[in-house]
C-alpha cells in the first residue's frame, strides 16, 4: 500500500511495474465512491523502480486502488491510503475522532 497526503503539490508512487513504458497513464479509483480519475503523470526511473509523479486530489483517511496502464494493457495495479499523520508507525485510523466522556458522577440507583 502507497501512503500519500492531502497536498495538491507533486507526491510521487515507486512501483515495480509488469513492464517498462515510455508514457504510462494512471487511473485513480475511490473505494467509498467508486469514481474513477485519470492523473496526469510523469515517469522516471530510480534503478529498478518505476516513479510516477504527479498531483494527486486525494480525501484524508480515504482509500483509493489505482492502475497504471501502456495504452490498454495493465501493467501495474495498487493501493493509496491518504493521511496526513507524519508518525506511520503509530498510525491511528480514529484519531482525533473519539472522545471520552469526562462528566461522570459515578452514582448509579438501586431499585
Amino acid at each position: 500500500m502507497h501512503i500519500l497526503t492531502t497536498t495538491t503539490s507533486n507526491q510521487s508512487l515507486k512501483i515495480v511495474p509488469r513492464s517498462d513504458v515510455s508514457n504510462p497513464t494512471l487511473t485513480i479509483t475511490d473505494k467509498s465512491k467508486r469514481k474513477d480519475s485519470n492523473v496526469t503523470v510523469t515517469k522516471t526511473d530510480d534503478g529498478d523502480y518505476m516513479v510516477l509523479t504527479g498531483s494527486f486530489s486525494l480525501v484524508e483517511g480515504n482509500t483509493y486502488s489505482f492502475r497504471v496502464k501502456d495504452g490498454s494493457t495493465e501493467i501495474y495495479r495498487g493501493l493509496i491510503m491518504c493521511t496526513d499523520q507524519t508518525d506511520l508507525d503509530k498510525y491511528f485510523i480514529n484519531q482525533n475522532e473519539y472522545t471520552s466522556n469526562q462528566d461522570y458522577d459515578n452514582e448509579f440507583i438501586v431499585l
